[in-house]
């Protein structure tokens, strides 16, 4: 069976008044039907802008140089924005980082909702009216009578992420991208939330890209896992099989710098030294390589993305 999402070579360029700077390059991973991809990694290692440049959402000065992202056989950094439009909140929902600046703050939730319902589905005004509180209900959102009629700074955090979701999924898509779903929002809030989308997802048997920098929030909700650092997808494996034997080095030290439930009162956290490079254009081998304690011949050459178990792949020489 074929993925409901393949991305194949994906790169990915900004221009400035600085020149041309790679984002993304040679990204490539895949969406089963019914699965949860997660994307994990550092901020700035282009988990986003890998999504958004495949929805189309890239700002003036990004454009897609190379690569291919197949969503049901259709080829999207191909189709054009009118043909976009018809797949964007239909067929493929998003749930955006900061949903106080995503959502409009001069129209009412009631309208927002509803504009989507009248466009993808073709609802009146009545019909739209009817689903957008059975939608607010859904998410969870307490008296979603009032809720419509009010403006999205009149909400709280958890509130207008819920009304993102909501947004998200009002057109029953096939795929759902979480970008940093529970940003801002408290721990008890970050567990309603990812609690309500993975019942939703039971229901529906909806796909669902995770994008997160939380392992733990990974451990919970994937079935797969993808680890991006510096434009590059560094290594793909199942959940359990990455957490068991992680392979490429930034794994191991992402899972070393996270705390978790089950640790002994001996267990001392490790960080990760450095940052990310902001410019990896001009990096020939490992991106990773300048913040790596295993470092060594052969880490300048081009590392490769290659299986090395079944299932399992890395792009390190060393695995």
């Amino acid at each position: 069976m074929e993925p409901l999402l393949k991305v194949s070579r994906l790169r990915v360029e900004f221009k400035s008044d600085f020149g041309k700077r790679t984002v993304t390059d040679d990204t490539a991973f895949y969406v089963n039907e019914g699965e949860t991809l997660g994307l994990v990694g550092e901020s700035g290692c282009g988990k986003s802008v890998t999504v958004h440049s495949i929805l189309g959402l890239l700002p003036s000065n990004g454009r897609i140089v190379e690569g291919e992202a197949l969503f049901d056989g259709k080829d999207l950094c191909k189709l054009s924005e009118k043909e976009l439009d018809k797949v964007r909140g239909k067929d493929i929902g998003m749930v955006f980082q900061d949903a106080l600046t995503a959502l409009d703050p001069v129209f009412t939730v009631e309208s927002q909702i509803a504009e989507q319902l009248r466009v993808h589905l073709g609802l009146g005004r009545a019909g739209a009216r009817e689903r957008t509180l059975k939608l607010l209900e859904e998410v969870g959102i307490p008296d979603p009578l009032s809720a419509m009629k009010k403006y999205p700074h009149e909400l709280s955090g958890g509130q207008r992420q819920r009304v993102m979701i909501a947004m998200a999924l009002s057109c029953g898509p096939r795929l759902l991208i979480a970008d940093e779903p529970t940003t801002a929002l408290d721990v008890t809030i970050q567990a309603q939330i990812m609690e309500l989308i993975g019942e939703i997802m039971k229901k529906s048997r909806m796909s669902m890209i995770l994008i997160t920098h939380d392992i733990g929030l990974i451990a919970q909700m994937a079935d797969r896992v993808a680890v991006m650092y510096a434009g590059q997808i560094i290594e793909e494996a199942g959940v359990h099989e990455l957490f068991k034997n992680p392979l490429h080095p930034y794994t191991r030290a992402l899972l070393q710098s996270a705390p978790s439930i089950e640790d002994g009162d001996d267990r001392v956290l490790k960080a990760i030294r450095g940052a990310v490079p902001e410019d990896y254009t001009d990096i020939t081998g490992c991106r990773f390589a300048e913040r790596c304690e295993c470092a060594g011949s052969g880490c300048e050459l081009r590392q490769e993305f290659k299986q090395r178990e079944e299932g399992h792949f890395v792009r390190c020489h060393l695995a």
